[in-house]
Formats: structure tokens, C-alpha cells, sequence
């Protein structure tokens, strides 16, 4: 571990903490059981409070119990297929370290509505949000402000209610060619800059 510990450091030095990682699907079927292990003692020695990966009814019973064992969450991230009441049901009962990798844009595209109902109710649950502004309907990723995504009123809503989970921006929307990601990513700390003021 003694790397991921020199990345850590790399990392926190330049005033970045690591709050969660991704290792492809962790927990699929074919997966060996040392190749989990050794994914969630890497994400400790980064600093990581959690791991994420894609939603799966069947990874949560596999790994549930060993997220509640080293104490590092798993963040089930949805895409456009997330309704309101996925994780009202069995989900999230494997275990007491399984949570929530809430992807905003990808829920109102999916279901148009707004996600701040399904923050209430899992507040204690989620390990991060990602944002981006996406259409209804499964429209596209949009610059932030101009989707369908009420990115401002999350981001109050968070404030308002002190929550501190992680809010990630997440750069999906197509990069204008007179542009460049560093930029456009500029631009979004921006508007989540004026949305908390």
C-alpha cells in the first residue's frame, strides 16, 4: 500500500482529498474475493471514504458485509434507469455501509422530477452527489443552467440542511470547440459558486 499512500500524500498536499474511487464493477460475480479485499485496503490507504460503482441488486448482498467490515462505504451510481423508490427496497439492506453515488443529471433525465425528494429521504445514505445538467425526457447534458437539472436548488438545498456529503461536478456536456474541459469545469465552479452565494 505504501504507493496509493505516496499517491495520497501527492494528493493532499496539493489540497486534494480522495473521497471515493472507482474499480470497474467491484463485487461482480466473477471477481475474486482477494481482488475485493485488496480494492478496499488501496481505497483506505487513499484516503477514500467509499467506493462506487454501478447500481446491482446482486453485488449489494456480496458486498455489504465486507463494506460494513472495513467501514468504507459502497456508492451504488445510477444512470437514467434510478426511480424514486429504487432504494426503498432491498438494496441498501445488505448492509449498514452501502450508499448512495447520486447522479442528479442522470436522475431528472430519467424520471423528471426533481431530486431533492430522493435526498431527503436518503440523506443518510449518500456517500456523493455528481452534477451536471441534463434534459427531461433523456435529453442531453447540458452547460450548467441551461438542462432541465435544478442544480441551484440542490446545491441551496444542501446548504440550507448542512449536509457534507461530496457534490462532484461531472463534465459531460460537449465542450465547445473554442473551449477546453479545464474551462468548462471553470465555468461550473462558477455557477455553483453563485448558486451558494
Amino acid at each position: 500500500m505504501d504507493r496509493f499512500e505516496a499517491l495520497r500524500k501527492m494528493f493532499n498536499d496539493a489540497g486534494v482529498n480522495i473521497h471515493i474511487v472507482k474499480f470497474g464493477d467491484i463485487g461482480n460475480d466473477g471477481m475474486p474475493d482477494e481482488q475485493i479485499e485488496y480494492y478496499f485496503r488501496v481505497a483506505k490507504a487513499l484516503g477514500a471514504r467509499g467506493i462506487t460503482r454501478e447500481l446491482s441488486e446482486s453485488a449489494a448482498k456480496r458486498l455489504g458485509p465486507i463494506a460494513d467490515r472495513h467501514e468504507i462505504m459502497i456508492g451504488f451510481h445510477n444512470h437514467t434507469q434510478l426511480t424514486p423508490t429504487t432504494y426503498d427496497g432491498e438494496i441498501l439492506s445488505h448492509g449498514k455501509y452501502l450508499g448512495i453515488n447520486l447522479d442528479i443529471g442522470h436522475y431528472v433525465a430519467g424520471t423528471n422530477r426533481s431530486p431533492i425528494p430522493l435526498i431527503e429521504k436518503h440523506t443518510d445514505r449518500i456517500l456523493s452527489l455528481h452534477l451536471k445538467d441534463r434534459k427531461v425526457n433523456n435529453g442531453p447534458n447540458m452547460p450548467f443552467g441551461q438542462g432541465d437539472t435544478p442544480v441551484t436548488l440542490v446545491l441551496q438545498y444542501m446548504k440550507q440542511n448542512g449536509l457534507t456529503f461530496p457534490a462532484d461536478i461531472e463534465l459531460e456536456y460537449r465542450v465547445p470547440q473554442d473551449s477546453n474541459a479545464v474551462q468548462e469545469v471553470t465555468k461550473c465552479v462558477q455557477f455553483c459558486k453563485q448558486a451558494l452565494a
